[in-house]
């Protein structure tokens, strides 16, 4: 993943969803390179910057570039509704708006509300995300540059707003493996 604007970072992430272990190749917050493998399961017993920083920015990270997935399938805490037509929030046509809200308890940040603009070919168009529920989003982006990355359809350009300020997310080298197969498929 790489951020180019208000946040400039590059990092990559390997993730087995089966046994939930994560493989970090970064910088940390004093600009150090880091290399490290660890369970998500047992994340309470590893050092505190792995606990505070990087599975933090892990979760950052893959909520931003699997969202869709994390509707579905992966987080049953949520309501979600679905609100009808509305104007995109970065201003240019309208989509139907579903809005996700989080628990007021547990997890990295409780009480998230995401706002989610789905398009006519169903596809996520735009999103504000409203941290800990604060009526003012802080972050908008729009969903651009989709790709398949095997069974998934992902976007790797997101350009929008981070806290007010200009900010682009850029998704690189995506790819996913099937289970029971050795090859990558990347996002093409």
């Amino acid at each position: 993943m790489n951020a180019k604007g208000a946040v400039n970072t590059s990092r990559t992430w390997v993730w087995e969803p089966k046994s939930d272990r994560v493989s970090y190749d970064g910088k940390d917050k004093d600009g150090k390179t880091v290399k490290l493998t660890y369970l998500r399961s047992q994340v309470g017993s590893q050092k505190e910057e792995v606990k505070d920083e990087t599975d933090r920015a892990f979760n950052i990270d893959q909520y931003n570039l699997l969202f869709p997935l994390h509707l579905f399938s992966l987080d049953s805490g949520a309501k979600v509704e679905d609100t009808g037509i509305h104007k995109l929030p970065m201003g240019k046509g309208s989509a139907r708006r579903v809005v996700v809200k989080y628990p007021s308890e547990g997890g990295y940040s409780p009480g998230d509300v995401w706002e989610v603009f789905v398009g006519a070919d169903n596809r996520i168009r735009e999103f504000a995300y409203h941290r800990g529920g604060d009526p003012k989003p802080f972050s908008v982006f729009s969903l651009e540059d989709y790709r398949k990355a095997g069974p998934l359809l992902v976007s790797l350009n997101r350009p929008g707003t981070l806290n007010g300020k200009p900010e682009r997310f850029i998704f690189l080298d995506v790819a996913v493996k099937l289970v029971g197969s050795d090859t990558w498929l990347k996002a093409q």
